[in-house]
């Protein structure tokens, strides 16, 4: 809640120039803001399960607060896009003049108007504050206060919540190779690590594992003191230094009470001094927080001398690095298919309190097993299934619960919805940085299979103001920012990431279906989102008239996800639309089938910010309207079919992210986008059939580029992009130098604001050739490089970037071997060797050789008979495939020396190798045995 009231600051900071008839109903309103920015700080702090009058009116308050705070940005928007349009000129000429002040008379009215509306605004929020905050105990004479009966009764809901070790979990499974994974960890001497991590999501069983550990007889046989702790989010740190040092020293019943009356300090003192005496194992149960651990560290011994060891549970990664950087982080799996089903019987049957349960009937086993696959393997999920379905003993009752859960509600009472899964899940999501909670809301836009691509969603958040230039730390820009948060909710487990090798950075994420229902459920209470699924009707009129008009809150933000069978979509223009920020169509047909008709005039859409239209087709006139979008800063038309671009679109002055990927023009178009001064993120890509020139000219903000090739871009419109950060690059001509040597002097500018380059390069470089292929290489910011075509010779080691990660030679035709030379790039970590990249027939990987390499892929070298790889080369190889090698007479030898390798494929070898590989009449052979450690051997 507070982040829309900080993106509402910075937006009257952003447009203070154009306000300046509203500055003293601006002033005020900033003044309000930074008091609802206090109070809705004590508001979210509040513990919650209050009185449930205190709760509602809360409830009520925050939300009216919210929506005046979304009339307000409306109401400055409204009036910014009425001036937007209004005429510069400035001629002597009589009907010139008559014109401008008709201008300026329009401007005063709507000046009026939108002052008396913000005066209107200031009072509702006066309103709330004065009378809602006090009513709730938050606010009074004296200043913040707390509700006491709000305190004890968060406090019962924490010792329902609590773990204790002396009660066993019957419902158990699949958890042995877990206990003996962490067990090992615990007993293994001489380790430099003192502190093991059980990390996971929400409901993933972290404390039944370390309860199961805790117990275990070789922790006990292996330390002389076990102790246990819970944490939680309210952790008290005296309680939780007493509850651990009575229990590591068992003290008779006069030591305890003296114990309990110790100061701070003899506490840790004492602590520290048993632990670094005798070899103690303490479990921290469930610790959230930085701050709670510094607030205990000072009794936890930093060494390993004795061999005194940490478990901890957690939900959030960076928690577990704070305490130790040398942590051993074990993150817990979801389970099988199989484990799932065994524990959904487990609960079933040890909750039947006696009934007849022993064999499910055949219609009661199918529903159980589509329910369990439901929960996808979340263990707190299953056995809230499993205890719901234990009070209900007919097929009937079965397929009621059956359908609830398909339709997301678990049961008829909202409550008994909330306190199962969801509570659990709950406290991750209450527990956020109020920076991070729109973040996570706006996942529920998408589907729960939806792989969404971290990218798009940074820029989705920043052209929401989800993220804004206040959160920004140092030198980073607003999309570290967004990079960093995404990072933040994959390390509290709120979302799933796919992590780029290479790079280390986000490529995509998704959401657990459990933690989407999650999302959907605080986005609907916070007046967030609505989602529309379009399934048959091909116009929107009757979905978006019952949707908007069945509530008493405007809706802001619509997702509208398309049936694959929908052809044609209508998007009308209501007078219920006017609201409307973000419109984000999910469409299921994506870029490889044909495109969907998009009909509409978005005459009533003026204060949208962000519109995705990926994989529609329309008109001219519908690409002219959206030029006419003034407050838009986030506009895709991925994939889309454009009869034919339109200037208007340069108007968008406030637009910050273009996507035209995949995007189809008229052929030899040209695509102006001129002008765009906002314009910060430019997506294009390499069209080989469409050559459509696109001109730059005046993009001065612009940070991303991706899709430069010399088909589409003038070369020397990259000088006029004075703030270009990042740059992904392709040269597809082979004959053409001077634009190549005209982008070298770009990028070796030592003025410019490049970060990473990225390139793909189409030349053949001959001996007169070499020093540009010199100059390619030396880019101080260019990671990732793909050379297509002949190269006499590589150039020495010293001539190549140190910023290198990524490298692919493809038909080079190198006669010496390239191993010595790459072999000796220190952050080199992916090498593709493809189709005759070497033609001769041996190399070798020498002692210390790749120390970076991760990847490493053959491909096509059908001259290479020999490869040698000594013992010490290649330390930190994962990945190997060996394609199309067909001259290739075995593997090297060394590979065995490579502990780290855990994938190995090889494809299309000849008929001798195999035979080796594999051994004489398809047993193995002894070569086999010499990589059989990897965990994944392909061999087709």
């Amino acid at each position: 809640m507070t982040t829309v009231v900080r993106s509402l600051g910075g937006f009257l900071i952003q447009e203070a120039n154009n306000l300046g008839g509203l500055r003293p109903q601006v002033d005020q309103l900033q003044a309000q803001l930074n008091r609802m920015q206090c109070f809705l700080v004590a508001a979210d702090a509040r513990p919650r399960g209050g009185p449930e009058g205190d709760e509602i009116i809360m409830h009520q308050c925050v939300a009216e607060i919210r929506e005046a705070s979304y009339d307000a940005e409306a109401a400055i928007a409204t009036f910014l896009v009425k001036i937007a349009f209004r005429t510069s000129e400035r001629s002597d000429q009589f009907p010139f003049i008559l014109k401008r002040y008709l201008c300026i008379f329009k401007e005063c009215l709507a000046l009026r108007e939108v002052r008396l509306e913000i005066e209107a605004i200031n009072t509702r929020i006066t309103n709330s504050l004065t009378t809602g905050f006090q009513t709730c105990g938050i606010l009074n004479s004296t200043g913040v206060v707390e509700s006491s009966s709000s305190t004890s009764l968060a406090e019962r809901q924490r010792q329902l919540r609590r773990s204790y070790t002396h009660i066993v979990e019957e419902d158990v499974v699949g958890t042995e190779e877990d206990v003996k994974a962490v067990v090992d960890l615990l007993v293994t001497e001489n380790t430099n690590y003192r502190v093991v991590s059980i990390w996971g999501m929400g409901g993933l069983g972290k404390t039944t594992l370390a309860k199961t550990v805790y117990k275990h007889i070789e922790i006990r046989r292996h330390f002389k003191c076990v102790a246990w702790a819970y944490v939680s989010q309210q952790c008290n740190t005296r309680d939780v230094l007493v509850e651990i040092l009575i229990k590591l020293l068992s003290p008779p019943k006069e030591e305890r009470e003296e114990i309990e009356k110790s100061k701070h300090h003899d506490l840790v003192k004492k602590l520290h001094q048993v632990q670094s005496e005798k070899k103690c194992l303490v479990i921290l149960d469930d610790i959230w927080k930085d701050a709670d651990w510094d607030s205990l560290s000072p009794g936890f011994p930093n060494t390993t001398e004795v061999g005194s060891k940490l478990l901890l549970t957690t939900r959030n990664e960076n928690v577990a690095k704070h305490v130790d950087q040398q942590c051993v982080l074990y993150k817990l799996r979801h389970l099988t298919e199989k484990e799932s089903w065994e524990l959904f019987e487990k609960t079933l049957f040890r909750r039947n309190e006696g009934t007849d349960s022993r064999v499910l009937d055949t219609n009661m086993k199918a529903l159980g097993r589509e329910m369990v696959k439901l929960c996808a393997g979340l263990p707190l999920a299953i056995i809230v299934f499993g205890g719901l379905l234990a009070t209900k003993h007919t097929v009937r009752k079965w397929e009621k619960v059956y359908q609830n859960v398909r339709s997301r509600k678990w049961s008829d009472d909202p409550i008994q919805h909330y306190d199962g899964v969801l509570e659990v899940l709950a406290l991750s999501y209450h527990d956020l940085p109020d920076q991070f909670k729109l973040c996570f809301l706006y996942f529920g836009h998408f589907s729960e299979d939806f792989e969404i691509d971290a990218e798009r969603l940074y820029n989705l958040w920043i052209a929401d103001d989800i993220i804004i230039d206040a959160d920004r730390v140092g030198d980073e820009t607003i999309m570290d920012v967004a990079k960093r948060y995404l990072g933040a909710l994959a390390q509290r487990c709120m979302v799933q990431v796919q992590v780029e090798e290479h790079t280390q950075e986000i490529n995509y994420c998704r959401i657990h279906h459990h933690m989407l229902d999650l999302c959907l459920l605080e986005a609907k209470k916070n007046n967030f989102l609505r989602i529309i699924h379009l399934q048959h009707k091909t116009d929107l009129t009757d979905y978006l008239s019952t949707t908007l008009t069945t509530t008493t809150l405007e809706i802001r933000k619509l997702a509208i996800h398309l049936n694959r069978d929908i052809e044609r979509v209508v998007l009308p223009d209501l007078v219920t639309t006017k609201q409307l920020r973000s419109i984000l169509f999910y469409n299921p047909r994506r870029d490889n089938e044909s495109s969907i008709e998009l009909k509409s005039h978005f005459k009533n859409f003026k204060l949208l910010r962000n519109l995705d239209l990926e994989g529609f087709k329309f008109d001219e006139k519908l690409v002219k309207s959206i030029g006419n979008l003034i407050c838009l800063r986030y506009l895709s038309f991925r994939h889309c079919f454009m009869p034919k671009w339109h200037s208007s679109i340069c108007k968008l002055k406030y637009l910050q992210t273009l996507d035209l990927r995949g995007c189809n023009f008229n052929l030899g178009e040209e695509i102006v986008l001129h002008s765009m001064e906002g314009l910060r993120h430019l997506f294009i890509s390499l069209n080989l059939n469409f050559r459509n020139k696109f001109k730059l000219d005046g993009l001065r903000k612009l940070e991303t580029f991706e899709g430069f090739n010399t088909w589409n871009c003038d070369v020397n419109d990259l000088f006029k992009l004075i703030n270009l950060r990042q740059l992904d690059a392709t040269f597809p001509e082979t004959e053409n130098s001077e634009d190549f040597g005209a982008f070298l002097d770009y990028v070796n500018i030592s003025t410019n604001h490049l970060r990473q380059t990225s390139l793909s390069v189409y030349f053949s470089f001959e001996e007169e050739k070499l020093t540009i292929l010199k100059q390619l290489l030396g880019c101080h910011h260019l990671y990732k490089l793909s050379v297509f075509g002949f190269i006499v010779k590589l150039p020495k080691y010293q001539d190549f970037s140190s910023s290198i990660i990524k490298l692919q030679l493809c038909s080079c035709k190198l006669q010496e071997d390239p191993m010595p030379t790459l072999e000796r790039l220190l952050r080199l970590q992916f090498l593709n060797l493809d189709f005759d990249a070497f033609v001769g027939d041996k190399m070798v990987c020498s002692d210390n050789g790749f120390p970076q390499l991760k990847t490493l892929q053959l491909h096509c070298l059908k001259h290479l008979k020999e490869w040698e790889v000594e013992i010490g080369a290649l330390p930190n190889l994962t990945v190997l495939a060996i394609h199309y090698c067909q001259g290739l007479e075995m593997v090297p030898e060394g590979l065995r020396f490579i502990a780290t390798l855990q994938q190995f494929t090889i494809q299309e070898m000849s008929e001798k190798f195999n035979n080796k590989l594999r051994g004489v009449n398809g047993e193995e052979g002894e070569d086999f045995y010499k990589v059989r450690h990897v965990s994944s051997v392909n061999i087709r």
